[in-house]
């Protein structure tokens, strides 16, 4: 094949191949989703496909991806996948995985996936996805578990397969270990399915351009997108900048406490003083923290870069150890978004100051509110199935929030149908809560009502983790709180977390919370009161004591 030129200082060239690399990306993520057995993978997309360099540094993502897992893939490459197996130890078809929730993404239902792509006999790039597991054995997926141990099945970073052939003796562990052994497996052969499709894409991509490998184009990629970062920062005013929020915790309230140091071309996040790890299954490990300290920043300061290594690189972040966003080793932590979703919003706070005109009020999706269904059919079968609930979006600088909104996790939905196709449940009701958004110049996104009933024959166990029942979702800038979140069984308030027993017939409802407002109620545009209004969305009294002065 005739060898191209290829200019990697001219922008459109450049331009070219990077869409490319994202395309690829993208194509990994159509198969993951489109062949994946559980509805937490194939209708929620919980999961991400990230093409990474010989290094293990990202380069290009699925463009839906999950924030915190397009930045935790990578740093468990480097920090312990290429450790483990360096390459001289790997061969063609081979492919690494764990979910130990050090190396990943905090919690034991994340499978980490990297598979070497190998080119002219050496390991060019790594292919990487992570996934949710719908089980992972255990305790069922919520926050009351003790310790990591409690939580669930965990393998160290091993080959899942060997030259190509599958290490069958793993596989039969883990589907020994699980409630749902054929989903599972199903989902972890979508993720094998998937990094496949971005290794035979990437050798396609690098045959028709004539490139050995990628490592000129991902220094290119990197180093502008670095340089973009680093001019976002030095345009900052420079010094210390703090808040803090509290949260519900589990048996008591925590606190999240930040000092955001913006310097010269970088940007420090000092979480000292945030509240002690405890012993439920909410404590944040390093790569989830980390991860969303780098998408509050980029949200902030870079949004339209595609996301890759040389945006994190001028960010780092630190909390003590031994608390709640640094715990130790064996903490529970499969709930860990209870905490973790809420990191960008409390940089967020932080930064008000700075960049008014950048940050949203606290958002109600922050975390996401799930429910777990498990139980046993009149057949024996198992069945279980995991679905998430999202509050109002916070009100951002010239628009209010949005409705119901994944944020910070951009997970989808599973629908009504495929939910009670999982599971024997009814959804009974499915609605917005009116006034549920916090006022503001621009509102905060409203909350939802969600009903299900159960149709089991037999008693079905409901794990619970949801977050804001007693501490509501914080405005910005001058605007309100938004509406607290609700957990009901039959009409009466619930623990909302951990396990609660639905009998047959019985009704969950679950209320999620609406988001902050952001600006002075005050200086809302009449026309958008009016709209309200109209809409039945905000009632009349709320809008004259939101918007008319009165005390809420």
């Amino acid at each position: 094949m005739k060898r191209r030129k290829i200019d990697l200082d001219d922008p459109i060239t450049l331009q070219v191949l990077w869409n490319r690399l994202v395309f690829i990306a993208d194509q990994a993520d159509a198969v993951l989703g489109r062949t994946a057995f559980s509805p937490i993978v194939r209708e929620n997309h919980d999961y991400v496909t990230v093409l990474m360099d010989a290094a293990g540094r990202s380069i290009a993502q699925c463009t839906w991806a999950i924030p915190v897992f397009i930045s935790s893939l990578p740093m468990a490459a480097q920090d312990y996948f290429l450790k483990a197996y360096p390459p001289e130890t790997l061969q063609p078809g081979d492919v690494l995985a764990t979910n130990d929730p050090t190396i990943g993404t905090g919690h034991l239902p994340d499978i980490v996936m990297i598979t070497p792509i190998f080119r002219n006999g050496r390991i060019v790039a790594y292919a990487g996805s992570i996934a949710h597991m719908p089980d992972i054995g255990g305790r069922p997926l919520s926050p009351d578990a003790a310790d990591v141990f409690e939580e669930g099945i965990r393998f160290p970073i091993l080959k899942l397969y060997k030259a190509g052939q599958p290490n069958k003796d793993v596989l039969d562990i883990i589907a020994a270990s699980v409630r749902l052994p054929t989903e599972v497996l199903g989902d972890i052969d979508s993720m094998v399915a998937a990094n496949e499709v971005m290794g035979r894409e990437l050798c396609r991509f690098l045959d028709e351009y004539g490139l050995d490998d990628v490592e000129g184009l991902a220094r290119a990629i990197h180093t502008r997108s670095e340089a973009h970062m680093r001019s976002a920062i030095r345009a900052l005013p420079k010094g210390a900048f703090g808040a803090e929020v509290r949260l519900d915790g589990f048996d008591a309230d925590v606190l999240l406490r930040a000092s955001v140091h913006v310097r010269e071309d970088s940007i420090h996040v000092d979480y000292a003083g945030t509240s002690p790890e405890v012993a439920f299954g909410i404590n944040v490990r390093k790569h989830y923290r980390v991860a969303h300290s780098i998408y509050a920043i980029k949200c902030l300061l870079d949004p339209k870069t595609p996301n890759n290594e040389g945006c994190s690189a001028p960010i780092t972040d630190e909390a003590p150890y031994g608390s709640i966003l640094n715990p130790s080793l064996t903490s529970a932590g499969n709930s860990r978004n209870l905490i973790g979703h809420v990191i960008p919003s409390l940089v967020f706070k932080a930064l008000e100051t700075v960049l008014p005109q950048g940050v949203q009020g606290d958002s109600g999706g922050a975390p996401i509110w799930a429910i777990n269904c498990l139980g046993q059919r009149a057949d024996g079968t198992n069945f279980g199935a995991i679905q998430n609930f999202h509050g109002g979006q916070g009100g951002r600088s010239g628009l209010d929030g949005l409705d119901t909104l994944s944020f910070p996790s951009n997970c989808r939905v599973t629908p009504v149908e495929m939910y009670e196709l999982a599971a024997p449940v009814l959804t009974e009701c499915k609605e917005l809560i009116p006034d549920s958004g916090g006022a503001g110049t621009y509102r905060g996104g409203l909350g939802q009502r969600s009903a299900i009933r159960s149709l089991s024959d037999r008693p079905m166990n409901v794990y619970l983790a949801n977050e804001r029942v007693r501490h509501p979702c914080f405005g910005v800038v001058g605007g309100k709180d938004g509406r607290k979140g609700a957990v009901l069984k039959n009409g009466k308030p619930v623990f909302p977390k951990g396990k609660v027993v639905l009998q047959p017939g019985d009704t969950l409802t679950v209320e999620t919370p609406g988001g902050g407002g952001w600006g002075d109620p005050a200086a809302r545009a009449p026309a958008l009161i009016a709209a309200d209004l109209r809409s039945g969305l905000v009632t009349p009294q709320a809008a004259r004591d939101a918007y008319e002065g009165d005390a809420p």
